[in-house]
Order: C-alpha cells, then sequence, then structure tokens
C-alpha cells in the first residue's frame, strides 16, 4: 500500500474523470448483472407454463394459454439491459484510456523534466541506458499493466458487490457459501504474488542492465571493432543475457502459478454449489428465501462465476500488476532524484570581467580529491590554456566554472562575487562551449545551428557558417542548408565540428571555452578548425583544454596541471626555457 500511496499526487487532477469513470462502470455492470436475473425469473415462467400444459393435458382441465404479458415484459427488460450494458461498457472503456492516458503524458512529461533539472553528476552517475529505459520501457509498462489492472479491479470490485446483492436475492445461504469459499482464492493468489514482486524487480533491473549494455557497445562500435574485442563484448552481453532470461524465466514461471491454482480453488467452489443447489430444489428447502427453481438455480451459478471472475482476472493481471508497480517505483525515484540547486539571486548585467579560482579543492566522490588547492585569476580578453596529461583534472575545472560543480573547499569568483550567489542561467548565457563530442540532432543544417537562437535569419546562419569555415561544405550538400541530417548521417567528425562551431558564432558568446575540440580530427581539418577558432576568439576571453598543444601555443597563458594542482604556469615561450614539464610535452609531440 505504500507503494501505492505514491501514485496518489497522479490522480489528483482527474478526480471528475475517475468518478465518471465509476458512475458507467456502476450502470454497466448493474445492466449487465441483471440479464441473469431476468433470464432465470423468464425460465421460471416459461417452464411454470409449460408443467400447467402436462398437467392439463394429463388432468383433462381447459386449455391453457401462451406465456403470460410478464413473461413478455421480462424478455424487454432483458433486451434493454443488453443494450443499456454495452452502451455504457463503451463509456467506461473511453473514459477510462482516456484518464490513463493523461496521467501516462504527464508522468512522462514529469520524468523528462526530471532529467533536464537533474545535476550533471546524477546524470554522470547513472547508466544512460537505464534511464532511457525509465522513460520509454518503464513508462510503457505502468501504461499497460498499472492502469489496466486498477481497471480491472475498479471494474471487479463492482462486479462483486451488485453481484452479491443479485445472489441474496435469489438464496441467501448460497450466497454465504459463495462468500465464505471464494477468499480461498484470493489468499492462494495473494501468497504466490508477494513470492514473485522480487522476481519482478529482479528482471525490470536485469532489463535495464541489458540495455545500458546494448546502447553503450552499438555507440562506441567502430572502438570495439578497432580493439578487436567484438568476441569480449559477445561473451558479456551473452552473460547479461542469461541473467535477464534467468529473471524472466523466474518472473513468468511465478506469474503462471497464479492463475491455474485460483481456477482450481473456483472450480471446487462451483462444484459445491451445483450440489446444494440441486438439493434444494430436491428436497424444497425452505430457509426463509422465495420457492428456489431450476431457473433461479442457472441464474445463480452465472453470479457464481460472476463473483469469482473477478478474482481470476485479477489474479491474471498480478503479473503485470506486480511488474508495473516495480516500473512505476522506478520512475517516481527517477522524477524524484535530486534537482540542480540553484540558490543564486544576482544577475551578470554587464561583461564578466574577471574569473577566478581560490584555492579550490573538489572530488567527484569524497575520498578521491581531484582538484587540489587551485588558484586562477582569469581577465577579460584573456587567452587561456589548461594542459595536462589524461585524468589531471582539465576538464573538472571546466564544468567548476560552468557550474555544473560546486567545489567543497575555496571559492569561484565572477567579477568579484560568489559563484554560488549567481543564477546559474545568468552564467551560462555568457559562456559558449565546443566539445571534444559534438551534438547533431536530426534536422536541417540550419536548425542544428540557429538552435541556441530562436528567431535567427537565413542571413545571421550562413555568415556564422562562413566565419566558422562550415560555409563550403554545408553548400556542396544536396539542399544546402535544408538538408537533413543527424549524429549518423555520414558527415565526418570535423564536418560536425565545424557546425557546432558555427552554432557558437551566432551566439556571440562573451567566453569560449574548448575542450578538446580537435583532438578527433584529422590534420586538414584541423587546420580548417584553428582557422574557424581564431575567428571565434577574437577579442574574446577563452579557455582551451587541449592535448596538441600546436592550438595553444598563441596562448597568454598556459597552465600546466598534474594531479589536479598546478605545477608550471606562464606562455609558450616563457614554459620552454622552464624546460620542465611542459618543455617535455612539447618535446614528445613535435619531436
Amino acid at each position: 500500500m505504500k507503494k501505492l500511496k505514491r501514485l496518489k499526487p497522479w490522480l489528483e487532477g482527474s478526480r471528475l474523470a475517475i468518478a465518471l469513470t465509476f458512475v458507467f462502470s456502476l450502470i454497466s455492470t448493474v445492466s449487465k448483472l441483471a440479464i441473469p436475473f431476468l433470464a432465470g425469473k423468464l425460465v421460471n415462467r416459461i417452464v411454470e407454463h409449460r408443467l400447467a400444459v402436462e398437467a392439463c393435458e394429463q388432468g383433462g382441465c381447459l386449455e391453457v394459454g401462451s406465456p403470460d404479458f410478464i413473461s413478455f415484459f421480462l424478455f424487454l427488460l432483458l433486451i434493454a439491459a443488453l443494450i443499456v450494458g454495452t452502451i455504457f461498457r463503451r463509456l467506461f472503456e473511453r473514459k477510462r484510456a482516456l484518464v490513463g492516458q493523461k496521467i501516462i503524458a504527464e508522468m512522462r512529461k514529469e520524468l523528462f523534466k526530471s532529467y533536464m533539472h537533474a545535476p550533471i553528476k546524477e546524470i554522470d552517475g547513472s547508466s544512460k541506458g537505464d534511464l532511457v529505459q525509465r522513460l520509454i520501457n518503464d513508462i510503457e509498462n505502468v501504461q499497460n499493466g498499472l492502469f489496466s489492472g486498477f481497471a480491472a479491479i475498479f471494474d471487479g470490485v463492482v462486479t462483486i458487490l451488485v453481484t452479491i446483492v443479485f445472489m441474496f436475492t435469489l438464496n441467501w445461504a448460497l450466497g454465504v457459501v459463495v462468500i465464505l469459499l471464494t477468499p480461498l482464492s484470493m489468499v492462494v493468489s495473494r501468497i504466490v504474488s508477494k513470492y514473485n514482486s522480487k522476481h519482478f524487480k529482479a528482471q525490470a533491473s536485469a532489463s535495464g542492465e541489458l540495455s545500458s549494455f546494448v546502447n553503450e557497445t552499438l555507440k562506441n562500435s567502430i572502438s570495439v571493432k578497432t580493439l578487436g574485442i567484438t568476441e569480449d563484448k559477445e561473451k558479456e552481453f551473452a552473460a547479461l543475457n542469461e541473467k535477464f532470461r534467468k529473471n524472466s524465466f523466474k518472473a513468468t514461471m511465478g506469474a503462471s502459478t497464479i492463475n491455474p491454482s485460483t481456477r482450481l480453488i473456483n472450480a471446487i467452489i462451483n462444484a459445491t454449489l451445483i450440489l446444494l443447489g440441486a438439493l434444494f430444489i430436491i428436497k424444497d428447502v425452505n430457509l426463509g428465501f422465495a420457492v428456489f427453481l431450476i431457473g433461479d438455480l442457472s441464474a445463480f451459478l452465472t453470479y457464481a462465476a460472476n463473483f469469482m471472475q473477478p478474482f481470476n482476472e485479477v489474479s491474471d493481471v498480478m503479473s503485470e500488476l506486480g511488474y508495473a508497480i516495480s516500473s512505476f517505483e522506478r520512475i517516481d525515484n527517477a522524477i524524484h532524484m535530486p534537482k540542480d540547486v540553484d540558490e543564486g539571486r544576482k544577475l551578470i548585467e554587464d561583461s564578466i570581467d574577471s574569473l577566478k579560482a581560490d584555492k579550490v579543492v573538489f572530488g567527484y566522490t569524497k575520498d578521491k580529491v581531484v582538484i587540489n588547492d587551485f588558484s586562477l585569476d582569469i581577465k577579460k580578453g584573456q587567452r587561456i590554456a589548461l594542459v595536462g596529461p589524461s585524468g589531471c583534472g582539465k576538464t573538472t575545472l571546466i564544468n567548476l566554472f560552468m557550474r555544473f560543480y560546486d567545489p567543497q573547499h575555496g571559492k569561484i569568483l565572477i567579477n568579484g562575487d560568489f559563484a554560488e550567489d549567481i543564477l546559474k542561467d545568468s552564467l551560462r548565457k555568457h559562456i559558449g562551449m565546443v566539445l571534444q563530442d559534438t551534438w547533431i540532432f536530426t534536422g536541417t543544417v540550419f536548425d542544428n545551428i540557429a538552435y541556441g537562437k530562436k528567431y535567427a535569419s537565413l542571413e545571421e546562419v550562413q555568415e556564422a557558417a562562413r566565419k566558422a569555415q562550415a560555409a563550403g561544405f554545408i553548400e556542396r550538400l544536396p539542399k544546402g542548408y535544408d538538408t537533413i541530417i543527424s549524429d549518423s548521417s555520414g558527415l565526418s567528425i570535423g564536418e560536425k565540428q565545424l557546425i557546432c562551431v558555427a552554432r557558437l558564432m551566432l551566439l556571440e558568446p562573451e567566453i569560449v571555452i574548448l575542450d578538446e575540440a580537435t583532438s578527433n580530427i584529422d590534420v586538414r581539418t584541423e587546420k580548417l578548425l584553428n582557422e574557424s577558432f581564431k575567428e571565434l576568439l577574437k577579442g574574446r576571453t577563452s579557455i582551451v583544454v587541449a592535448h596538441r598543444l600546436s592550438t595553444i601555443v598563441s596562448s597568454d597563458l598556459i597552465v600546466v596541471l598534474k594531479d589536479g594542482a598546478i605545477i608550471e604556469q606562464g606562455n609558450h615561450e616563457t614554459l620552454l626555457k622552464k624546460k620542465g614539464f611542459y618543455y617535455d610535452l612539447f618535446n614528445a609531440q613535435f619531436n
């Protein structure tokens, strides 16, 4: 029940629709369940009429007429109940679907919103495949299992209550027997479902692991083939696939034991009712109810089956319901993951004249320091380069300056103000980034370049592409700026990078950050990119992270990092004269 309470907020805005669904279900169920009662009474009238005819034939009485008006009226009521039940069943199904789809759409929207507002550390610390699994597969599980399951329970409760009324009207003694014996099937179903819950959770978790592995392997398929580790990946996949198979088998086998066990209990109950009902008719037992005839027994057995049917239906959906509840937990946990808290209140109204790190200490985990006692003062218009071996903290510093993370000790100052006091959006509007990994989405070249500037004109986009040295290859595309491109549309890494630079050219940010922007491209494209970077960095403050030292020799200040600390700093000539770590790095690349 605690798990289901978490679903309550999602139902708040649909109370009226849910109430209407209940009304439609009630009318439909009453109409449907009135049919056996009316049919039983009609059978009684016809049987009584037939017996009267036979008695008259044997006793020599006058001829008995055709069935009376009451029989005809019962027949009309039976037809009316059938029509009304069908209409309101249709209304119930439609309203149920509308409510379910509305809640699912809102849930999907909130989940994606949660991803967009989550801190970078939460996204970095999560499996991307698992996050996608929650947004697609788990949402689908909730849609197919949770709301269908609740609808079956909802409809079943109405059926049970109305059926009890009709059963007690026909024969209260048999009704008591049904009520006393039927909970046995619920007890069996609950015991088996509780046992199976752990298998459904394990299945959902294994599915997320498998999805994440496939997503990451396909994304890096070139590296997999280049490194010759295809067989290793196949073995890893086989292990994860086997784990998923075992968990799925346990969940499926557990689910398959619920239905047969409850149906066996129900069959025993039905046989007991037939035996007792036949005795009531044969012995003409009178326990305070009206005369119990063959038509009443036929109607009662129908009600007994209807009374047990909701329990069977519930047992049928219990497996899907358990799986769906596990999926809902995963979705709800993701929706309530920590938000990216922004306590800043100040806006950067003019320009960023200074960006300063003062004795900054930072680690992604408490037990591992990545940046240690780092201090750097960047003035407006300066070209700063960060160099050093992999893992020395270059990209981490970029994350701190962008406030994707905040330092554990020390401070970042912007125009003399604490970075935490400045709104993150206000800070980031002044900064543009070109990363090692390009981001090209499915759309036209124009849309990709104009992505950060909603109302950019074609002339502005073309000018940005020209400055970025991207106009040449764009104009050779089949439809120029109207060509549909994507991350897998055949563009080279360098061409994608040039589009990303053009995107930044259009925004004209005050501070430019280049994080390994030329590390994955060929020499010819590097020359083009260097020309575009020269244009991009003109008159702007820049922070460049690079392994290729040829791209940063003209920087005003080169900061050499090792193990998260500054070991050298100065311009290119000064550092070469020192013949220290930078000197060794430079000679290793060029000699």
